[in-house]
């Protein structure tokens, strides 16, 4: 497949009039006195939410005169994105920057192996934002398993210290105490169930709720369920490990009791969030923006919810487990130019463009503290920002492992909220961080053996 390097388009207002007009017209070669010059182009295929205007986007535009190029975006909608990308990707010609929001998936190993991406390890020291901003975990979290090099840059996203979000009212309304251990757990979501916490006189609350499959994070955490070595000293994948059964068999006893919401199996995304805010449920699993993300549907969310680390493990210490996290990865085309793109990349990545990225310009906010993630703007202005940029325009969606603004957070009340628990959660918490442990085998499982992935979920 041979594909056609994409360097250079001739962009001024006047060329593009005379393009239509020839040959009505001829002779037009400059606009307004000024000489014609060739502008550099970078292409970018992404997927936008649906509520921002990528034609004549300020933002866009902003970010192409900041790093001397004109900037030509594709965006297909995000319903239909990984099948544009793979059409995109089987084309001859190739944009120069490509998202992959499933990250280092098998097809990107196989556009790696087949020469599409360029390779960028020697490249990466000459930009120090990048740098700065993604880590060593994280590139390495992209590497290909098949060339053994880098074709990509992450997209960071906010580290996530996965946990439990309760609803405390219901604990004051029971006289119970913030659970901290795997049995107080179990006492309270017998209480949730069982004695009316909201007070109604009716028996139809849960204790807890969580999206289909068991992907319990916080509760994987109480058990040493995590890309750390088992008590053997040995790496194990997480069926084989010690607390694997012991896991099972905490939560089978959850369920046995009637205390998890039976329709857990066919929870969708942010289903257990709905029925945390409708009173169904008082407990869920979240990270520490947990209780911010309530607040568009529940403005009392502050007043309702805590978010609290993972649970003690039989030890008697709470240990959250936290890996590189990004949010998809950049891909750049192996017939672009690759400084150029980098060059873009890493002032998108600098402060100044992290900025701008990640909550416009001045007339979308009053004020804003990059070091406290503190904005003040309007509603008008929000509005108006959601049109233009959002995290998934961003390059990068977190810096020092936060994002530009806490989400949801519009007043000091909330972002007090938020800093009292998850500094919380951190003073009783121990961090341990691990790494992205990729193999060939563990890349292409999934889809090399689907029926031994559903039989799994079926015994699980």
């Amino acid at each position: 497949m041979k594909k056609f390097p994409k360097r250079y388009k001739v962009i001024t207002a006047a060329v593009c009039m005379c393009s239509l007009l020839i040959p009505a017209l001829a002779g037009c070669g400059k606009a307004g006195g000024n000489d014609e010059k060739d502008t550099p182009v970078i292409t970018i295929f992404n997927r936008v939410n649906p509520e921002v205007v990528i034609e004549d986007n300020p933002i866009l535009k902003r970010l192409g005169e900041k790093t001397g190029v004109v900037i030509e975006y594709n965006a297909p909608p995000i319903n239909n994105y990984d099948e544009k990308l793979q059409i995109t990707m089987a084309s001859e010609t190739l944009p120069d920057i490509i998202y992959n929001w499933h990250a280092a998936d098998s097809y990107y190993e196989s556009w790696a192996k087949d020469g599409l991406l360029a390779e960028l390890d020697d490249k990466l020291p000459n930009y120090p934002n990048i740098l700065a901003t993604v880590s060593e975990e994280c590139l390495e979290a992209v590497r290909s398993t098949n060339t053994g090099k880098l074709h990509a840059i992450p997209k960071t996203n906010y580290d996530n210290y996965w946990g439990i979000i309760i609803n405390h009212v219901w604990l004051e309304n029971l006289s119970l105490n913030m659970p901290t251990t795997l049995e107080e757990f179990k006492e309270v979501c017998h209480a949730f169930t069982y004695n009316d916490p909201d007070g109604n006189g009716k028996d139809d609350t849960y204790a807890f709720s969580f999206e289909k499959g068991l992907s319990l994070t916080a509760f994987q955490a109480a058990f040493g369920l995590a890309d750390v070595r088992d008590t053997d000293g040995n790496y194990k994948i997480m069926q084989k490990r010690s607390g694997y059964i012991p896991y099972l068999t905490y939560i089978r006893e959850l369920y046995a009791d009637g205390v998890i919401d039976p329709e857990f199996i066919t929870n969708e995304r942010g289903t257990p969030q709905e029925k945390l805010i409708a009173g169904k449920a008082g407990i869920i699993l979240n990270h520490q923006n947990g209780v911010m993300g309530c607040l568009p549907t529940d403005p009392d969310a502050c007043e309702k919810y805590t978010y609290i680390g993972p649970l003690k493990q039989p030890g008697g210490e709470s240990v959250c487990y936290v890996s590189p996290s990004i949010w998809g990865m950049w891909m750049i085309s192996a017939d672009a130019d690759v400084d150029q793109c980098l060059s873009l990349i890493d002032y998108a990545m600098s402060d100044e463009g992290f900025q701008l990225l990640g909550v416009g310009t001045e007339e979308y906010y009053n004020s804003y503290d990059l070091k406290t993630r503190q904005i003040d703007r309007t509603e008008e202005q929000a509005q108006n920002y959601a049109k233009v940029t959002s995290g998934y325009l961003e390059f990068a969606h977190a810096k020092d492992g936060t994002s530009p603004i806490i989400a949801y957070a519009l007043t000091q009340e909330h972002i007090d909220k938020y800093n009292a628990d998850y500094n919380a959660m951190k003073e009783n918490t121990t961090i341990v961080w691990t790494p992205a442990v990729k193999a060939p085998l563990m890349t292409t499982f999934s889809n090399d053996n689907p029926d031994l992935v559903t039989k799994l979920a079926e015994y699980e």
